[in-house]
C-alpha cells in the first residue's frame, strides 16, 4: 500500500477509535439514575391539596445532560399541577400519563449530584398506590425508553391520615375504628346461619349426614343431561371414586323435571337417603347443582377424598332478580382468556347469570374485528411512542415496551371470544358485549386514523374515509372524566355509523358461529364530555343542513335514534349507562337531569350507576323506571368493586364515590336506595328523611321495570389477575346475596335505630357464613383465588388488649416481640395482658393472612 494511503488509513482508524471511546465514555447508564418521590404536605381542609417533590440523583460515572424526558403515570394528580421550580415542567399528556421535562438552564448532573423540585396539586393524596408509578426515561430524540429501576416513594401511614383529617368524620380504619365497627359481631354455630351463599329462599336442616362412597351415579331427566355431565365433571375434582351417568332412578343423585316450578331458575334440593334436585328448566337444575356443591365441607375442596359427606337438608329456592350481572372492564387493563373463564366459573357458582363484557375504551380495544385489523394492531397495544400514531401510550403504568405489557397489550381473537361465549352458555350465563360510543372511544379513533393515513398513501380515498371517526379540523376543547382529549367520535359524519354497524355485525357473527343467542348490546353512552362537537366544522355543517337538529344538544338523540334503529332491525335490545335515558332540562333557573322522554317506552335498558348519597341522583334509577325505561341497578357507591375496601393507605383502589367493602354491598336495598347506607362517602351520618325529600319513589309500574342488579369492576387501578381477584373477593359475595336473595326483614323497618339493630343481627349471620365457610373455600375453589382479608380491630382497656375481626371464624394470631404474625404465631382466644406492643393479623388458613394491625 502507498505510504501516504497508509498514513491516511491510520489517521482515520485513530479518529474512529477515539470517537468510539468518546461515545462509550459519554453514554449515560439509566440504571444508575435514582428517582425518589416524597410527599411534603397533604391537606384535606379547608381546601384539598398536596405538595410533593421529585429528587433526581446521578449515581453513575458519567454526567447526565439535560436532554432527557421522564414519563410517569398517576390518576391522582391534577392535569395542571403547579411546578414550584422555573427549570422544570410537568405536562399532562393524556389520561393518567405525564411528562417531566427540563427547561433551558437546567444543570448537568455530575456523579453523585441530586436535583430536586416540588409541585402542588389540588387534591388530597390518600393511598400509597396513588403516588407516581410506571416511571421511565427517554434521551434526546430517541424512541428508546428505559425504565427507572431505582425509584422509591415515601409512604403514607394511617397515623398520617389521622393527623390530616383530625376533626372530620372520615372513617380512617385504625385498629380502634375497626374494633368499634366489629363490636356487634360474635362467633356463631354453623347451624345458626345459612349453609350456602347466597341465602336460599327457604331451607330446613335435617338430622345427620349423607355419605357418598365407592361409586356415585347420576340420573337426569332428558332435558337435564348437560347439567348431569357438568355435575359429574365438578364432582370428579372432589371424589376419588367412580362417577357415572346412569339411566336408572336408583342412582345416588337424581336431577328431575318439575313443571310446577314457575320460575325457570327455581329449584328444590333435598339431601336425605339420596340427593334429589328438581326444576322446570335446565337453569334451575344448574343452580340446584351449585347449591349441592356448596354444601360440601371445606375438606372436599382441599383435595379429592374417598367419600363425600353432606348434611341432610331441604331447600326451596328461586332468585329475587331476573338479571344478576357482573361487569368486567378489560379495556383499561387487560385480562387473559384463562382469567375470564375462571371468573365465569366463579360467578356461575354464586348464581349470577349475566357477564357484561366491556371490550373497548379510550385505553384499549380488546376484540378482533375481521376487516378492521387496525383496531387490534393499534388499539390493543400500549407502549412508549412520541405521538400514539402506531399504538397507544402506556396508560396505568402498563409499561413502555408494548411487546412486554400483559396489562396494556392484548386482545381476544374471534376464536377466543367464541370460546368464552360457549363456556358462558354452558353455565347459563348471558354475555352482553359493550362497545361504548360516542365517548370513551380514543383507542378506536386512533386506530381508524392510522387506517385513514395508510389508505390515503395507497390513493384509496374512499377506503380512507369509510370508517373515519374524527373531524380533522375539529378544534373543540374538552377533557373527559378520565382526562382524555379527542376521545369522542364525530357522529356528524356517516362513517361513524358505518364503523359502528361493521363492529356490531362482526360481533353478532361470532355469536352465531358459537351458536350462542344475543339479546342485548351495550352501547356505553356515558360521560360524553361537555365541549365535544362544539367547534367542529363537520358538525356545524351537519346541524345547519339537517332537519330536526338545531343545536349540539340534539346530537345525542340523533345518535341513539340511528343506533337503536340498527339494533331493532337485528332484533336486539339497545342498552347503555344511565346517560342514554337522560336529558338536561331547565327547572327553576337550574339545569337538572331528567329522563329523556324521546326513548322512554322504546325498550331501552339503562344501567343506573350515579346514586351517591348527597350528589342528587339517588333516585335516578327510579325516575328512569317510572318513565318507562328498563333499569339495572348498578350503584357506584355500593356495587363498584374497583372502589377501595376502605381508607387504609395500603388498600388499593379508587375513592371517587366512596369505599366499597363486603358489608357496603350486602346492605344495599335496591328498591329503596335511601336506606342503602348509614353514612355518606365522607363518613357523615345520612338523614334518610332529608335525603329522600322531593325524590322519586318507585310506582307500581316502575317497580316492574327494575329488572335486576349489577356489580362492576373497572380496571384503571388493576394490574393482573391476582389484583382483579383481590378487588372482587370477598366483597362480591355481599353483592350476590342482594342479587339472589329476598330483601331481609330489616329493610322494611321504618324506624332508623330499630332497623340498624336488626340489620346488625343479620350482618352477624352473613359475616359468620363468610368467615367460617366462604372465605376459607376461596383458597381452593376453581384452583384458588387471591382474596382480601380484613385487618384486625383492637383496643386496650383495663390493661388488656381486646381484638375482633370482621368475619368471625377467621383466626386471629398475634406477636409481642415486634415480629410480623405468621401461621405459627399464637392464637388470640380472648383478652390478653397488654405489655406495650402487639401485632395482630387475621388468617383464613395457616398460610393466608391479611394486613397487620399494630398497637403500641
Amino acid at each position: 500500500m502507498n505510504p501516504i494511503f497508509k498514513k491516511i488509513a491510520l489517521a482515520l482508524l485513530l479518529v474512529h477509535v477515539f470517537n468510539s471511546c468518546q461515545s462509550k465514555k459519554e453514554k449515560f447508564n439509566p440504571d444508575e439514575f435514582r428517582i425518589y418521590w416524597e410527599l411534603e404536605q397533604n391537606q384535606i381542609s379547608p381546601e384539598q391539596f398536596h405538595r410533593a417533590k421529585f429528587l433526581l440523583t446521578n449515581n453513575g460515572d458519567q454526567p447526565l445532560k439535560p436532554d432527557w424526558e421522564i414519563y410517569f403515570n398517576t390518576i391522582f394528580l391534577s392535569v395542571k399541577p403547579q411546578v414550584l421550580d422555573s427549570l422544570v415542567s410537568i405536562e399532562h399528556l393524556s389520561g393518567d400519563f405525564f411528562r417531566i421535562k427540563p427547561k433551558n438552564g437546567f444543570p448537568v448532573l455530575e456523579k453523585g449530584e441530586t436535583y430536586s423540585f416540588s409541585y402542588s396539586s389540588d387534591n388530597f393524596l390518600l393511598k400509597n398506590s396513588h403516588t407516581p408509578t410506571g416511571i421511565y426515561i427517554v434521551f434526546g430524540d430517541s424512541e428508546e425508553s428505559h425504565p427507572i429501576v431505582d425509584f422509591t416513594a415515601s409512604r403514607i401511614e394511617i397515623q398520617d391520615q389521622l393527623n390530616a383529617v383530625a376533626g372530620s368524620n372520615l372513617p380512617i380504619p385504625d385498629p380502634a375504628f375497626l374494633f368499634e365497627r366489629n363490636k356487634n359481631l360474635s362467633l356463631l354455630s354453623e347451624k345458626d346461619f345459612s349453609p350456602i351463599i347466597p341465602t336460599p329462599k327457604s331451607f330446613q336442616l335435617g338430622e345427620g349426614v349423607l355419605t357418598l362412597s365407592d361409586n356415585i351415579s347420576i340420573y337426569a331427566d332428558p332435558d337435564f343431561e348437560t347439567e348431569a355431565w357438568l355435575l359429574k365433571e365438578r364432582l370428579s375434582t372432589f371424589f376419588k371414586g367412580k362417577i357415572e351417568i346412569s339411566s336408572s332412578k336408583d342412582a345416588s343423585i337424581l336431577i328431575l323435571k318439575d313443571p310446577s316450578k314457575v320460575s325457570q331458575e327455581a329449584y328444590a334440593l333435598n339431601i336425605g337417603k339420596k340427593i334429589e334436585i328438581s326444576s322446570s328448566n335446565p337453569k334451575g337444575a344448574f343452580y340446584g347443582i351449585q347449591s349441592l356443591l356448596a354444601m360440601l365441607p371445606l375438606s372436599s375442596f382441599t383435595s379429592p377424598a374417598d367419600k363425600l359427606e353432606l348434611p341432610k337438608i331441604s331447600i326451596e329456592d328461586e332468585p329475587r332478580f331476573e338479571y344478576r350481572g357482573f361487569f368486567l372492564d378489560v379495556a383499561r387493563n387487560f385480562q387473559s382468556k384463562e382469567a375470564i373463564l375462571k371468573i365465569l366459573d366463579l360467578i356461575a357458582f354464586y348464581k349470577l347469570n349475566v357477564f357484561h363484557f366491556n371490550l373497548a375504551n379510550d385505553e384499549g380495544w380488546r376484540i378482533e374485528i375481521p376487516g378492521l385489523p387496525e383496531l387490534t394492531e393499534v388499539g390493543s397495544k400500549r407502549g412508549h411512542s412520541k405521538d400514539e400514531s402506531q399504538f397507544l401510550w402506556p396508560y396505568y403504568a402498563s409499561g413502555a415496551d408494548k411487546d412486554k405489557s400483559p396489562n396494556g397489550t392484548g386482545f381476544y381473537s374471534t376464536e377466543d371470544f367464541k370460546e368464552i361465549l360457549r363456556y358462558a352458555k354452558e353455565r347459563h350465563i348471558e354475555v352482553i358485549p359493550e362497545i361504548g360510543a360516542p365517548g370513551h372511544s380514543r383507542a378506536a379513533i386512533i386506530a381508524m386514523r392510522k387506517r385513514y393515513h395508510d389508505k390515503m398513501k395507497s390513493d384509496d380515498k374512499e377506503g380512507a374515509l369509510e370508517y373515519l371517526l374524527e373531524d380533522f379540523a375539529d378544534q373543540s376543547e374538552y377533557l373527559s372524566a378520565q382526562n382524555f382529549r379527542g376521545n369522542t367520535i364525530c357522529i356528524c359524519q356517516e362513517s361513524a355509523f358505518t364503523f359502528y354497524e361493521k363492529v356490531v355485525d362482526e360481533i353478532l357473527a361470532m355469536y352465531k358461529e358459537a351458536d350462542v343467542p344475543i339479546r342485548t348490546f351495550h352501547t356505553g353512552g356515558d360521560e360524553v364530555p361537555k365541549g365535544a362537537w362544539t367547534n367542529s366544522p363537520v358538525c356545524e355543517k351537519f346541524i345547519a343542513d339537517t332537519e330536526g337538529i338545531d343545536t349540539r344538544n340534539d346530537l345525542q338523540n340523533y345518535f341513539y335514534n340511528r343506533v337503536s334503529k340498527m339494533f331493532e332491525e337485528r332484533g336486539i335490545q339497545t342498552a347503555g349507562w344511565e346517560e342514554i335515558g337522560q336529558l338536561e332540562v331547565h327547572e327553576n333557573g337550574k339545569e337538572v337531569i331528567r329522563p329523556n322522554p324521546v326513548f322512554a317506552n322504546k325498550g331501552f335498558r339503562a344501567y343506573a350507576w350515579n346514586a351517591v348519597a348527597g350528589w342528587g341522583g339517588e333516585d335516578m334509577a327510579y325516575q328512569l323506571a317510572n318513565a318507562g325505561y328498563e333499569v339495572i341497578i348498578c350503584n357506584s357507591s355500593n356495587f363498584y368493586f374497583d372502589l377501595a375496601y376502605n381508607m387504609d393507605p395500603d388498600e388499593p383502589g379508587h375513592q371517587w364515590s366512596g369505599f366499597v367493602d363486603t358489608k357496603t354491598a350486602w346492605r344495599t336495598v335496591p328498591l329503596n336506595n335511601f336506606n342503602s347506607n348509614e353514612t355518606d362517602m365522607y363518613g357523615n351520618p345520612i338523614d334518610i328523611e332529608t335525603l329522600s325529600k322531593n325524590k322519586a319513589m318507585l310506582t307500581a309500574e316502575g317497580r316492574k321495570k327494575i329488572k335486576g342488579v349489577s356489580g362492576q369492576l373497572w380496571s384503571e387501578t388493576i394490574k393482573g389477575q391476582e389484583m382483579m381477584e383481590y378487588y372482587i373477593l370477598p366483597k362480591m359475595l355481599g353483592y350476590v346475596e342482594r342479587a339472589w336473595s329476598q330483601d331481609p326483614e330489616w329493610t322494611a323497618i321504618a324506624d332508623t335505630e330499630k332497623r340498624k339493630i336488626e340489620m346488625e343481627k343479620d350482618w352477624n349471620l352473613f359475616a359468620n357464613a363468610l368467615g367460617q365457610k366462604e372465605i376459607p373455600r376461596l383458597e381452593y375453589l376453581f384452583g384458588g383465588f387471591n382474596y382480601h382479608l380484613p385487618k384486625v380491630g383492637a383496643k386496650v382497656s383495663d390493661g388488656k388488649l381486646h381484638a375482633n375481626v370482621e368475619n368471625p371464624g377467621l383466626t386471629i394470631r398475634y406477636t409481642e416481640d415486634g415480629s410480623d404474625p405468621d401461621g405459627n404465631s399464637k392464637v388470640y382466644e380472648g383478652p390478653i395482658p397488654f405489655k406495650g406492643q402487639v401485632k395482630l393479623r387475621a388468617f383464613s388458613t395457616t398460610e393466608n393472612g391479611g394486613g397487620i394491625s399494630e398497637i403500641k
